[in-house]
């Protein structure tokens, strides 16, 4: 880390910045995140080896790798910690009947669900704006006046990493902007949990929302990354059920294409501190997300193009109003752009 600090710390000064807006301790933190994920990564797995990878161990790494607790400033809100008990969110099926591969996972989960002992939790951060920390029931996840709007927010962190609270610092800043209470659900996380666990997990959060009050046209939906691609999974999900969309929609450089690698992956490979892995690795994000150690094939590529797992390959009539915001100099900006 230190040898990587070195590095960009005499590039910055030797070249100049990497990007013209970037002060040096932008292009430190971008080149040691940049460092970490890198060695982290072998591109030199195949699909010859695919059978001695652990991929419960690779889960248990992620763990203690994971994305940091973020802080919430006091002068931006408050948060608590609440939880979802999933038995008390009654799940129809029959919604998830012909939307494609995600229909037999998600069935069976919400099976599996009904079926278990224990009764299962989506725990999650209801976080308030410091302007209303101390009105009556702001801690309650239920409407303060009847068409109160609330954000559901889907973390990002390539359906790996990341939780609520690794967010704190981004979910404090959007209610305070928006003065807008927010929950922020932890849902399930490849590889222990691959798709469409995911998915299954937000619309239960979002069946929670309505059964505790608030309206379909009250919620917005909002996500960074690959909480992004899941925003955009659960409606398409509604959309599929006839249901009444939601307010509207908020994408923070979302996760669109799992498959392709446009030219903004090479232009900007110097900018953003991601490192992608090709389709050909069986550790590569998407597949480690949609399905662990299952071999490369025509029909699995295939299976990543659907819109469920790619929106970008979505019809996107008829959906809600939706803000998109992205940096030009980040891996995914073609994908974005497109």
């Amino acid at each position: 880390m230190a040898a990587a600090a070195t590095r960009s710390t005499l590039s910055y000064y030797t070249r100049g910045p990497r990007c013209k807006t970037w002060p040096l301790w932008f292009q430190l933190h971008r080149d040691t995140m940049f460092s970490i994920i890198k060695r982290s990564s072998d591109r030199s797995v195949t699909d010859g080896s695919i059978a001695t990878i652990d991929f419960s161990a690779v889960h248990a790494k992620n763990r203690l790798r994971d994305l940091p607790v973020s802080e919430m400033p006091l002068h931006l809100g408050r948060f608590e910690r609440g939880s979802i008990q999933v038995s008390q969110v009654p799940i129809n099926t029959n919604v998830f009947l012909g939307i494609g591969p995600a229909e037999a996972g998600l069935v069976q989960l919400t099976e599996d669900d009904r079926n278990c002992s224990s009764d299962r939790e989506i725990t999650y951060d209801l976080i308030v704006a410091k302007a209303h920390v101390e009105d009556d029931g702001a801690f309650e996840c239920k409407p303060l006046s009847p068409n109160e709007r609330i954000i559901l927010y889907l973390h990002g962190g390539a359906y790996t990493l990341g939780s609520a609270a690794s967010h704190r610092g981004l979910t404090g800043r959007l209610v305070n902007q928006s003065d807008v209470r927010c929950v922020a659900i932890d849902y399930r996380l490849a590889p222990q949990h691959p798709f469409p666990a995911q998915l299954h997990d937000a619309y239960i959060a979002y069946r929670y929302l309505l059964e505790h009050g608030f309206k379909p046209e009250s919620v917005i939906l909002a996500g960074d990354s690959a909480g992004g691609n899941l925003v955009l999974a659960l409606t398409l999900l509604l959309k599929h059920n006839n249901e009444t969309m939601p307010c509207g929609l908020l994408l923070l450089s979302p996760w669109v294409d799992l498959v392709s690698m446009r030219p903004s992956v090479l232009h900007n490979a110097q900018c953003d501190y991601l490192y992608p892995l090709p389709l050909e690795n069986p550790m590569a994000q998407s597949r480690v997300f949609y399905a662990p150690g299952r071999g490369l094939s025509q029909e699995l590529v295939e299976e990543l193009k659907h819109p469920l797992v790619s929106p970008i390959n979505a019809d996107f009539s008829d959906f809600p109003p939706t803000l998109i915001q992205a940096g030009d100099k980040e891996l995914m900006a073609d994908d974005i752009d497109e």
